[in-house]
């Protein structure tokens, strides 16, 4: 009895690693019908030339393409904040490997080198998120004040203490789109759960948006999140 390919196909798709050849063989030969080691080698093949699966290190198999996943692992990676090329490991990888990947990856100009802010180290940015630089640097200034005896202050009491410059009449409310902007430096996600913290302490008051859904993705990104659907566009003080 011959194996569709396609099923190869289909059981690899689900699979959250490659798999061994010992696994599949486990997976699809059965003898009592028919179905034996060869039967599973001829899909295998089948499937390799089409490219719908890719043989993996350690006679492993998946639908996905090593070299690509290693590429996307290693972008994602420096996307997030930038890396010292050293600091770049990939389970089940090689140092080669890896090593190897990021050399083709500058050639192709999907990532790029930044100056470290000590010493002379190279660190590697996604070319399409920049941010991820500003993310070493915001860490590395972070570390330096801590080192020296200084605490960043909490996003909270930022918060707070805009809201009373902003307005000092406790009983005004404030829009979160003002306070954004006097706290440009707080990305969405803090700024929202630092307001909300507050309003946990009883000690704010948020004011909710009648039709968040009726505005722009765009206007709703400005509103706090409370999460379940609700979205909010005040804050008021309710102590002094």
């Amino acid at each position: 009895m011959q194996i569709d390919p396609s099923q190869l196909v289909a059981r690899l798709q689900n699979e959250p690693v490659a798999l061994s050849f010992a696994k599949l063989k486990k997976a699809f030969v059965n003898k009592k019908v028919g179905i034996l080691e060869a039967d599973l080698r001829t899909a295998l093949d089948a499937a390799l030339s089409a490219r719908s699966v890719y043989a993996w290190p350690k006679n492993s198999y998946w639908h996905l393409d090593p070299e690509a996943q290693l590429h996307t692992e290693i972008l994602n990676s420096c996307a997030a904040i930038a890396h010292k090329r050293t600091a770049i490991k990939v389970k089940g990888r090689t140092p080669k490997d890896v090593a190897a990947a990021i050399e083709h990856l500058l050639e192709q100009k999907k990532l790029l080198r930044y100056p470290a802010l000590s010493g002379t180290a190279v660190l590697l940015v996604t070319a399409t998120v920049p941010r991820a630089y500003w993310a070493y640097v915001e860490a590395f200034v972070k570390e330096k004040l801590k080192k020296a005896g200084i605490e960043e202050a909490a996003l909270d009491e930022e918060i707070w203490e805009h809201l009373v410059r902003l307005e000092p009449d406790k009983d005004v409310p404030v829009s979160v789109v003002r306070l954004r902007k006097a706290l440009s430096h707080a990305d969405k996600q803090r700024f929202d759960e630092a307001a909300l913290k507050l309003r946990e302490q009883r000690r704010v008051h948020l004011s909710l948006h009648d039709d968040p859904h009726g505005l722009s993705a765009e206007d709703r990104e400005g509103l706090i999140d409370g999460k379940g659907g609700r979205y909010y566009v005040a804050i008021t003080r309710r102590q002094p």
